[in-house]
């Protein structure tokens, strides 16, 4: 990968991913859009086929809890409208995500990393050895929330929605970091 640029910068061989402005304030103006239209409905009460809504029926209730989850997701998605710098790196001494992990997390304590597909949304799953999980630099709400995110108590999802490049070049950093994977059972490095 020396010499290499995959949507970043490269340093000996290592690829930084910068975080995209762009999409960042993409997925904060549709959750204020959606926050809106929900305050909207609840607000205005529209009928629906010839029925006017009924209070605190299944209607009201989907508005209200529609209302709080895309409110907390505008909150949550304001700030990392302002971030900039390297987001995710990879490299020889492994991955690098600062929306996962404090520090470097090393090929040797990665057990599985592959592409999935859900409901249209791309991302790549990282299971880590159990063994050495209690060791590795993860963030306490990541590791807490991993076994609710239906990964297994050590899978992690890694994402390319705020990056620069997007899931393409998360995937292209990480099939050139290939190399320096440990193959799995060997006990051998590359």
């Amino acid at each position: 990968m020396d010499g290499q640029i995959v949507d970043g910068q490269v340093v000996d061989g290592q690829v930084d991913i910068a975080v995209s402005r762009l999409r960042s304030a993409g997925l904060f103006l549709i959750a204020v859009g959606l926050t809106a239209t929900a305050a909207w409905m609840l607000h205005v009460r529209p009928e629906t086929r010839g029925h006017a809504m009924a209070p605190g029926g299944y209607t009201e209730f989907m508005l209200w809890l529609g209302l709080i989850f895309f409110g907390a997701a505008s909150l949550v998605g304001a700030p990392r409208m302002f971030r900039s710098g390297t987001l995710v790196s990879v490299g020889r001494r492994g991955i690098f995500d600062r929306r996962l992990s404090t520090d470097w997390i090393p090929w040797d304590a990665i057990e599985d990393l592959r592409p999935v597909m859900l409901s249209r949304q791309r991302f790549f799953v990282l299971r880590v050895d159990p063994a050495l999980s209690a060791a590795l630099p993860i963030l306490p709400r990541r590791r807490a929330g991993a076994r609710f995110t239906g990964l297994g108590a050590h899978g992690y999802a890694l994402s390319g929605n705020d990056l620069e490049g997007g899931f393409a070049a998360l995937g292209e950093a990480l099939s050139a970091a290939a190399a320096w994977r440990i193959p799995p059972g060997t006990g051998t490095t590359r």
